[in-house]
């Protein structure tokens, strides 16, 4: 089969593997689009309907009695809150709004929510607490790390996860270290079975390198990228 590129850690792509993995991406990228036309349609779209027949409810008669309107007012301001919530996700998912903060702090932020919401000690260290990269840049290693993170929780039955950030030269590195039961499948090429492709092609694109150190107790993730373009 006919090679074409460069790979992960310098080792090259062949042609339908190269397919396979773009379209693997395209099927994430429509996925993604559905899901939130799905939840712009059943939620947010649900709960603006239901918000426009309470408001004119108030038009009944019942509702002429101040404690009853305030009553029906503090219900409608409660769906209003709700509402205000959905469209916070919605926009979290196409941009996280923590990265206003700053690449460190924003994965900071992402390691602690990590450890809050699965209970897995997670531990972030960054050498420079300036270190900074351009929106395109920082929002992928913003969405690496959320993948390598879900896929702890999926595959690694791990107690503990360390990440790390510092810049090497004209790159920044990010690892993702987990004490779990290793991913041994990874030396077969069967890297696909543990959800990776997607990180792989979000590194690729910007020219960076994607590294795996694994075993029979735990995994090291190795992300690499250009500081800039």
């Amino acid at each position: 089969m006919k090679r074409l590129a460069r790979g992960d850690g310098g080792s090259t792509v062949e042609e339908g593997e190269l397919r396979e993995l773009i379209g693997h991406q395209e099927k994430i990228r429509e996925d993604e689009r559905k899901r939130i036309a799905r939840e712009i349609h059943d939620e947010l779209g649900q709960r603006l309907l239901a918000l426009r027949i309470e408001v004119s409810l108030l038009k009944q008669d019942e509702y002429d009695f101040a404690d009853k309107r305030s009553q029906r007012i503090d219900e409608i301001l409660e769906h209003v809150d709700a509402t205000v919530k959905s469209v916070r996700t919605l926009i979290n998912d196409l941009r996280p709004a923590v990265l206003d903060l700053g690449l460190v702090a924003s994965l900071d932020w992402q390691a602690r929510d990590f450890e809050r919401a699965n209970g897995t000690a997670c531990v972030f260290r960054a050498d420079d607490e300036d270190l900074e990269l351009d929106d395109k840049r920082a929002t992928v290693l913003f969405r690496v790390l959320q993948e390598a993170l879900t896929n702890v929780v999926k595959h690694a039955k791990a107690d503990k996860v360390e990440i790390g950030l510092k810049q090497d030269g004209k790159n920044l590195v990010l690892s993702v270290a987990d004490n779990g039961i290793g991913m041994p499948k990874v030396r077969n090429r069967k890297i696909k079975s543990y959800g990776l492709a997607g990180i792989r092609e979000r590194i690729g694109l910007l020219n960076g390198e994607f590294r795996i150190v694994t075993g029979d107790s735990g995994t090291t993730l190795i992300f690499r990228i250009p500081v800039s373009e």
